[in-house]
């Protein structure tokens, strides 16, 4: 309850950072406008942190993003975003293929290794309620699509070796905030934040990211994420988290 207080907080501090905004309508738009895409694939320096389980067996996972570098196999990071008029949709999507060999065993076993591989798809849709271009506050619903394999190697100890393998897909849907502050023609801030359930017992989002404008097409951005989920059903354990620094290159056509 404490990690949902705090992040109702931080949502509403999302759109309470504009402040001026909130005094200002937005201005009419044209019906022709046209669409603004943008295409970001971006890098996430995340640890990885929590309980995996499968059946009657789980083990705490503890790396941070080292680890995980000299541990990865594969990962595929990228957003989508398009705006018209009020109307705003954003698709994220990951792929991670990430292990923890030091995972925490338990007494009955030397060690163990920890090995999650996860798809997650988040398409949203929303609109504007308030601000304009240079300062605004968008209410956005959707859904996060997972999909997680998670692998459990566990090394002999009191009890023989056993490895473990299990996957589950599930759907969650979320809302969420999220605003963006124009500080110079050049310079922005945009803060976002999401929660939801329904597959999974509890997942939320925070993303804070600076970004910067190269010409009319291009701009650097970069900030700090944290992602967790809670799915706990069917014997199968996945209670993680991921934070870390973020860094992306945005191409707007």
């Amino acid at each position: 309850m404490r990690k949902l207080r705090l992040l109702l907080t931080l949502t509403l501090y999302i759109c309470l950072f504009i402040p001026e905004t909130f005094g200002q309508s937005t201005p009419p738009s044209s019906a022709s406008e046209p669409w603004r895409m943008q295409v970001t694939p971006y890098v996430w320096g995340s640890d990885f942190k929590g309980r995996i389980g499968i059946g009657d067996r789980s083990a705490d996972v503890d790396a941070s993003f080292l680890d995980l570098l000299r541990e990865m196999n594969f990962a595929f990071m990228g957003a989508f975003q398009a705006e018209r008029n009020k109307f705003a949709t954003i698709t994220d999507l990951m792929y991670l293929n990430l292990s923890d060999k030091h995972a925490t065993p338990g007494p009955l076993f030397s060690g163990a290794k920890a090995i999650g591989k996860s798809l997650i798809l988040s398409p949203e849709a929303g609109f504007r309620i308030v601000g304009s271009d240079a300062s605004f506050v968008d209410v956005l619903g959707g859904v996060r699509f997972w999909h997680v394999k998670g692998e459990l190697n566990f090394k002999p100890g009191l009890l023989e070796g056993i490895d473990l393998s299990r996957s589950r897909n599930w759907v969650d849907g979320i809302f969420a905030l999220r605003g963006t502050k124009r500080l110079s023609p050049t310079w922005y801030l945009t803060g976002y934040g999401d929660i939801g359930g329904g597959g999974s017992n509890l997942t939320y989002q925070l993303l804070g990211i600076a970004g910067k404008d190269i010409g009319d097409r291009y701009a650097l951005v970069f900030g700090y994420r944290h992602l967790h989920v809670a799915y706990n059903k069917d014997r199968f354990l996945f209670d993680t988290g991921m934070r870390g620094p973020i860094l992306g290159f945005a191409i707007k056509f």
